[in-house]
C-alpha cells in the first residue's frame, strides 16, 4: 500500500510505503534486473479473474458500436480529448482479471499489436494478453532510483522509475518509455523503443536536457506522457515534488531511427522552475505536426497574484516540430504556486485550445497565436489536475478536480455546468460516457456525458496512484493501480 500526497510546488505525486517498496523487486513471474542495462527476457504473469458484483446506481446501460483496436497515447488521441467510439459492452462492469506486476503503474496502459503494455515504477515493461492478463513479455530499462529524497532532496515516489505513459508509433509497432535509470546515486533518463511483437530493444538513447552547467538530472522528474509525431519521441521533463535543486521545464525530442538529432525547448531559461509535467498529461498535436504544452511556476514561488515574471513559467506555448517556440499565452493572474500546468492543453474543434490551472480558471484559446478567447471562472474549485476529455456530441469538457468531482465545462458559452462526485482522476470518454477512477481509494465510475447522470461505480480491488487515468480497447477497460494492472469487461 502507499499514502499519497499533495504537492505544492506544481507536482503531485505519490509515496510508497515499506511494504510496497520491499516487494517492488517481487515481479511477476521473474527477478527484477538490477543492471542500468537494458535487457529484455520473457516471464509469466499471475492474473488472478474475479467478477465482483456491481456497485453502481441507478443501473448501467449497455453502450454497444463497433470495437477498439488499440490506444496508442495518453488519452488516445494526438488532440488529447480522451474521446473514443464505443466498443464491446462495458455494462454491466465486471473486474475481468489483474496482473501483479510488482511496482506502481502512474501512466495508462497502452494497447497496440493485440497487447497490453504497461511500465512501472521498478523500470520494468510488460505485454500482457489483453484476454487473460498473462505476461508475453518482460524488460527491464536497469535499476530505478531509491531513497529518492536522500538522493534528490525532496520527491516522493520511490521507487522512481517510470513514471510517464508510453506512446506507440502504429507504422513500425514500436512502444516506447522512459525511465529513470540509477547507478549508485547518478541518474539518468533512459528512452526505450521496444517491438511490440517480440520485446525487443529497437531503440535505446539517454534522453536528459542538454542542462545547463552546475544542474542535474536527480532533480528532474519525467512525469509528462510521451508523444510520437514528426518521426520523433517527445518526452517532457519538471521537477520532483517540493521543486528542491535548480532545474528548468523542458521539452526534448529525439528521432525514431538514425542519429539521435536531439532537439529541446528550454523553460524559463532567464530564472528556474516552469514545470511541464500536466498531471501527467501528454503534449497536444495538431494536423501541421506543432505541439502545445502548459507550464508551471517559477522557482522560487513568485508573489502571489501573479504575473510570473519568468518567460515561459505560468504558461500554454505553441512549439514547432524542431521544439522552437511559436505563440505563447501567459496567465496573468497566476502566482505563487498557482501551477497553469496542471493539466495538458487539449485542441478542440474550430481551432480552439482548453487548458486550466490552480487558479481555477479554465481558458479557451485559439491554437493560431494562443488569444484568449474566454476565461471561465471557478472550475473545480479546487486544483484541476491532469487532462480533461472532450464529448464531441455535447460539446462538453469534463475536468478532473483533486478535491473531488469531475467539473463539466461548456467552452462554446464560457460557462460551467454541474460537477461529477465520486471521482477525481483524468476521465476518458467512450461513446459518449465519461469514464474516471477516485484516488487512492480505488473507484471507478462511469457517467453520460449528456446528462450527467452516473451509470455504473465498481471497486478496483487496489490503490491507485495520483491522477491514474483508465484505457480502454480490445474490449476491455484498463487501470494501473500501486501494484500493477486491473482490467474489466462487460457482463
Amino acid at each position: 500500500m502507499h499514502r499519497a500526497t499533495r504537492g505544492t510546488g506544481g507536482r503531485t505525486r505519490a509515496r510508497l510505503g515499506a511494504a510496497a517498496l520491499s516487494g517492488a523487486l517481487l515481479l511477476a513471474g521473474c527477478t527484477a534486473a538490477s543492471t542500468p542495462a537494458p535487457t529484455t527476457s520473457r516471464a509469466s504473469g499471475t492474473p488472478t479473474p474475479t467478477r465482483p458484483t456491481p456497485t453502481g446506481s441507478p443501473a448501467p446501460v449497455a453502450v454497444p458500436v463497433p470495437g477498439i483496436t488499440a490506444w496508442t497515447s495518453y488519452h488516445a488521441t494526438a488532440s488529447r480529448t480522451g474521446a473514443v467510439g464505443a466498443g464491446a459492452s462495458l455494462s454491466p462492469l465486471a473486474r475481468a482479471w489483474s496482473a501483479d506486476l510488482g511496482g506502481a503503474v502512474f501512466g495508462q496502459p497502452v494497447v497496440a499489436g493485440g497487447r497490453v503494455i504497461a511500465a512501472t515504477e521498478t523500470n520494468r515493461v510488460v505485454a500482457l494478453d489483453p484476454a487473460s492478463g498473462n505476461v508475453v513479455w518482460s524488460a527491464s530499462l536497469g535499476a530505478p532510483l531509491t531513497d529518492v529524497g536522500s538522493a534528490a532532496g525532496c520527491g516522493d515516489i520511490d521507487p522512481l522509475g517510470i513514471t510517464s505513459t508510453p506512446a506507440v508509433d502504429p507504422t513500425t509497432g514500436t512502444v516506447f518509455v522512459v525511465g529513470e535509470v540509477s547507478a549508485g546515486r547518478a541518474v539518468h533518463h533512459q528512452l526505450e523503443g521496444f517491438s511490440i511483437a517480440t520485446g525487443q530493444v529497437v531503440l535505446s538513447e539517454s534522453v536528459d536536457p542538454p542542462l545547463p552547467a552546475g544542474e542535474d538530472p536527480v532533480h528532474l522528474l519525467q512525469r509528462a506522457s510521451l508523444a510520437v509525431a514528426n518521426g520523433r519521441v517527445y518526452i517532457g521533463f519538471g521537477g520532483n515534488y517540493g521543486d528542491c535543486g535548480a532545474y528548468h521545464g523542458w521539452v526534448v525530442g529525439v528521432n525514431e531511427t538514425g542519429s539521435p538529432g536531439l532537439v529541446a525547448f528550454e523553460a524559463a531559461a532567464d530564472g528556474h522552475g516552469g514545470a511541464i509535467w500536466q498531471g501527467g498529461g501528454a503534449p497536444a498535436i495538431d494536423a501541421a505536426g506543432d505541439l502545445y504544452v502548459s507550464t508551471g511556476n517559477s522557482n522560487p514561488d513568485p508573489p502571489a497574484g501573479g504575473p510570473d515574471p519568468v518567460q515561459y513559467a505560468e504558461s500554454v506555448v505553441k512549439l514547432s516540430p524542431d521544439l522552437k517556440p511559436l505563440a505563447a499565452f501567459k496567465d496573468r493572474s497566476a502566482g505563487a504556486d498557482d501551477d497553469l500546468g496542471t493539466g495538458n492543453p487539449v485542441l478542440l474543434p474550430g481551432g480552439l485550445l482548453f487548458v486550466a490551472g490552480k487558479t481555477d480558471v479554465g481558458f479557451v484559446l485559439r491554437q493560431s497565436d494562443l488569444s484568449q478567447v474566454a476565461a471561465i471562472p471557478g472550475v473545480c474549485g479546487s486544483d484541476p489536475d491532469g487532462g480533461a476529455a472532450y464529448d464531441q456530441a455535447t460539446g462538453r469538457l469534463f475536468v478532473p478536480c483533486a478535491g473531488g468531482g469531475i467539473q463539466i465545462v461548456e467552452p462554446a458559452t464560457g460557462q460551467r455546468g454541474p460537477r461529477l462526485s465520486g471521482a477525481n482522476g483524468a476521465p476518458i470518454d467512450i461513446g459518449g460516457t465519461i469514464w474516471a477512477v477516485r484516488y487512492p481509494g480505488g473507484t471507478l465510475s462511469q457517467f453520460s456525458a449528456a446528462t450527467g447522470a452516473l451509470l455504473q461505480r465498481q471497486q478496483i480491488g487496489d490503490s491507485v496512484p495520483h491522477f491514474a487515468s483508465p484505457s480502454t480497447a480490445l474490449g476491455v477497460l484498463l487501470v494501473g493501480t500501486d501494484s500493477g494492472v486491473v482490467a474489466f469487461r462487460g457482463g
